[in-house]
């Protein structure tokens, strides 16, 4: 999978320094239903939009993490569609590195409930579905308050930008 960006306290903050852990492992979708719509999650905790997608369980492959994660978080069945790319994070303050790789995929069947972590639930973590375009200014416009958050816009945003252009590329996009 090809690298889009590599996120460091440089970005952020900055700072040189560097985590020293080994990377986890992630799954991130930009996933599109029937009517051209994107899911994109809302935490009420932080007032923040993300993708959705999570961790990889140990001996899990790739596309089985996307699958249950996008069955838990959007509540829907899914078909990848491709690639988007992979973003490595890098940061120092929490000791802490990640390798997310990231995919299209569309919505297959009815759209159902959402299966959410008790965590996830107390952080008020919904789904909306909304154009991409309008997605990528949301995004865009998120001012984070906190370290964590700051990654998580940039890389949100890397990852926009170019799944916005693939589905302009490939004349799949309103």
């Amino acid at each position: 999978m090809t690298i889009i960006a590599a996120i460091t306290d440089k970005n952020i903050t900055g700072s040189h320094a560097l985590a020293q852990t080994p990377p986890r492992h992630a799954v991130g979708v930009v996933l599109i239903d029937k009517d051209m719509n994107m899911a994109t999650c809302y935490g009420a905790d932080w007032d923040m939009y993300t993708l959705p997608g999570g961790g990889v369980d140990d001996g899990e492959c790739f596309i089985t993490a996307v699958k249950r994660e996008m069955l838990e978080e959007t509540g829907c069945a899914c078909e990848i569609i491709g690639e988007i790319g992979l973003i490595i994070e890098n940061r120092a303050e929490h000791d802490f590195t990640q390798q997310k790789y990231h995919y299209l995929a569309t919505v297959v069947g009815e759209k159902g409930m959402l299966h959410l972590t008790e965590k996830e639930i107390s952080a008020g973590q919904s789904i909306c579905w909304l154009p991409p375009k309008e997605v990528l200014k949301i995004y865009t416009e998120q001012q984070p308050k906190t370290y964590q958050q700051q990654f998580i816009k940039a890389r949100d945003i890397a990852v926009l930008t170019k799944a916005v252009a693939m589905m302009e590329n490939q004349n799949n996009y309103r």
